[in-house]
């Protein structure tokens, strides 16, 4: 979970997930004790420690499918909780039907879509155990409380100066294909 503070709007924020993004002003959360990491959490739900109505902004990219599918919706209302009112939970996970968009355009080559489907699996924490398509993941934003779900743009967003997963693309016979939902829920 990453967390931001603008002091211009007065903004706060925070990262689950931060990974290896240092994005200036959040507050940021991962599972690993990053040098930029400033709490170490293993499971999301373990953010219970966050007073309730902290944060305007939680960010989570690429993220969610690392958590247990039954868990997914538990760790939105966690987030919905932590948030204030109007605050929102903006998320980036890889998108299901464009992975299977470019299985098909590939030949049915699973070759370009494994590392998103499944994860890197190069540290502990890094396999996916859920996926997402827009239906369900707004669907799950729902049942966790949230008003409003829309898609978000990481090239036009507010806070989001930063490059990361939210932007990723494959490229099949020349055609970039987007491999992340970007969805954030408004409280």
């Amino acid at each position: 979970m990453r967390g931001c503070r603008e002091q211009t709007t007065a903004v706060d924020c925070s990262t689950l997930g931060a990974s290896a993004i240092n994005a200036e002003g959040f507050v940021n959360i991962d599972a690993r004790a990053l040098p930029h990491v400033h709490f170490v959490v293993k499971e999301l739900a373990e953010v219970k420690f966050i007073p309730p109505g902290s944060f305007d902004l939680v960010y989570m990219s690429h993220v969610l499918e690392h958590v247990p599918h039954q868990a997914a919706g538990s760790v939105l209302e966690v987030v919905h909780g932590i948030l204030r009112p109007g605050g929102v939970c903006r998320v980036a996970v890889p998108d299901f039907d464009a992975l299977v968009r470019i299985y098909e355009a590939d030949g049915r080559s699973l070759e370009r879509i494994i590392f998103p489907l499944f994860g890197g699996q190069d540290y502990a924490f890094n396999f996916h155990y859920a996926a997402f398509n827009e239906a369900w993941l707004t669907a799950l934003f729902k049942t966790a409380g949230f008003r409003e779900v829309r898609r978000w743009d990481p090239d036009t967003c507010d806070h989001h100066d930063f490059t990361d997963a939210s932007s990723l693309q494959v490229t099949v016979a020349d055609r970039s294909y987007p491999i992340s939902l970007n969805l954030e829920g408004v409280k």
